[in-house]
């Protein structure tokens, strides 16, 4: 009785490593086709031909028209995630698809190009002169801290360009109190750029919302002493969205995200490690450092310095805003962060110099959580 053929195609080696790591699929003529990761290649990759295939079909096809796989061990999962993102958007491979949706974020966007300009929830942050706020991960947030906003400081949401005409007649906005009608003259070009102008410095300052929130008190407390029972009830509307408001905030807060960071894990090579700089938030490029002897790559010292100067550097040209590239890998180690740093370490780069990240990172198993 002949052995029973196995559904694994010749091409995909039997010795695949069962650790973490990269692997992606091409076509015969070399052309990337998928991208993908896991903590155990040979099973991962070898899983796609067993059970009949895959049951989606688009892995499907994909899988049909592969005819190479190309694989690299690393020595953590995060080091995997990592590579795998840098190779989807480097190489925009057809059949990826995941990422494509998770790369820009959401934002919340002024675009001071417009004499009377809103504020609104965009999926990219791409006009110049405009202001954002963000990346946030979903669209919920952006949207609540938006409508927010937008009811305290009394701004149009109406969609389109603005033309001021004083013959037209405004939306019910108007009259519930929840827009100065810019879009009739009733607030002028110079008195509606300041009521944005308060909301963006609300959303970018907690001490400034404070400064609102004293603001309304006075005010509420002024009106009921003048028996205006009605502007005072206002103005305890405009203190709950206030309240409100700030609570969001405080769930929008990434302070994980904005720091700066230093990440040492395992390499796949024993005698080899991985520094992973990140500077406010954005994942620079990769480092590997020798724990002893050997040549061509730096000792674990003078890696760790060199990552640090790099994060300095990094530190003093970052932009506000996160392009589509750097959000996904940012957010990646974010969450590596929050879950503890699992088979790493990591150091703060906020408050250490380069010196204690070499005596912290030089000494603490790895492993440790966050410090």
């Amino acid at each position: 009785m002949s052995p029973r053929r196995s559904p694994v195609p010749d091409w995909v080696p039997e010795d695949l490593p069962k650790r973490p790591g990269v692997y992606q699929f091409e076509d015969g003529h070399g052309t990337l086709l998928y991208v993908g990761k896991s903590v155990n290649l040979h099973r991962r990759v070898r899983g796609y031909f067993y059970g009949g295939g895959p049951r989606d079909e688009r892995i499907a096809q994909m899988v049909r028209l592969a005819r190479r796989v190309r694989v690299r061990p690393t020595g953590t999962d995060l080091e995997a995630r990592l590579e795998e993102a840098e190779r989807i958007v480097s190489g925009r491979p057809r059949f990826n698809r995941a990422l494509k949706n998770r790369s820009n974020g959401w934002f919340i966007e002024i675009d001071w190009s417009r004499p009377y300009p809103r504020l609104r929830v965009v999926r990219s942050a791409r006009k110049p002169g405009a202001r954002y706020f963000g990346p946030f991960q979903g669209r919920r947030l952006p949207t609540e801290m938006t409508e927010l906003a937008r009811k305290i400081f009394r701004l149009r949401a109406c969609k389109g360009p603005l033309r001021p005409d004083p013959g037209g007649s405004p939306c019910a906005q108007l009259g519930i109190g929840l827009c100065t009608a810019p879009c009739i003259g009733e607030a002028g070009l110079n008195r509606y750029r300041a009521q944005v102008r308060e909301a963006e410095r609300t959303l970018d300052d907690a001490a400034h919302a404070r400064a609102v929130r004293a603001g309304l008190l006075e005010e509420r407390d002024r009106r009921a002493s003048e028996l205006d029972y009605e502007a005072a009830a206002d103005a305890q509307r405009r203190l709950g969205w206030l309240d409100e408001l700030e609570l969001l905030r405080g769930a929008s807060h990434k302070p994980w995200l904005e720091r700066s960071w230093l990440i040492l894990l395992p390499h796949a090579r024993p005698d080899l490690r991985v520094l992973v700089p990140v500077a406010r938030g954005r994942v620079l490029e990769r480092r590997e450092a020798r724990i002893e002897g050997g040549n061509g790559v730096a000792p674990l010292p003078e890696a760790i310095r060199d990552a640090c100067y790099a994060v300095r550097v990094a530190e003093l040209r970052a932009e506000p805003v996160f392009p589509p590239e750097e959000l996904v890998p940012s957010l990646i180690v974010s969450r590596w962060l929050q879950e503890g740093a699992p088979e790493g370490k990591a150091v703060s780069l906020d408050r250490l110099g380069a010196e204690e990240a070499v005596a912290r990172l030089a000494s603490r198993p790895t492993g440790s959580r966050p410090a």
